[in-house]
């Protein structure tokens, strides 16, 4: 059961991750010759995500695309919690049967 709450919160951190990122290149448009970043994210072996930020080519259309990733990202960092809250209520429930 813990592995569950483990690749939530995995989740959770890939999300808050994403907003950050997001953020950083909506803070930077203003900003002549800044990095984009990218967040680039792959499986781990127990289950769950691993990511890492890369930088990537300027794009024009990208500060729409980041306020939507963003949006996405605070999508999944709900989605997640609510696993978490939803796995924790299941081994409530389950002590409560065995009281």
């Amino acid at each position: 059961m813990n592995n569950v709450m483990g690749i939530a919160l995995g989740g959770m951190r890939a999300a808050q991750q994403g907003v950050q990122v997001a953020a950083h290149n909506v803070a930077d448009l203003a900003t002549p010759d800044a990095q984009r970043l990218q967040l680039q994210r792959g499986a781990t072996e127990q289950g769950g995500v691993e990511t890492a930020v890369t930088t990537t080519d300027p794009d024009p259309a990208a500060p729409l695309g980041d306020l939507l990733a963003a949006k996405a990202e605070v999508v999944a960092f709900a989605a997640n919690a609510t696993v978490i809250r939803r796995q924790d209520q299941m081994l409530g429930s389950l002590l409560d049967r065995e009281v």
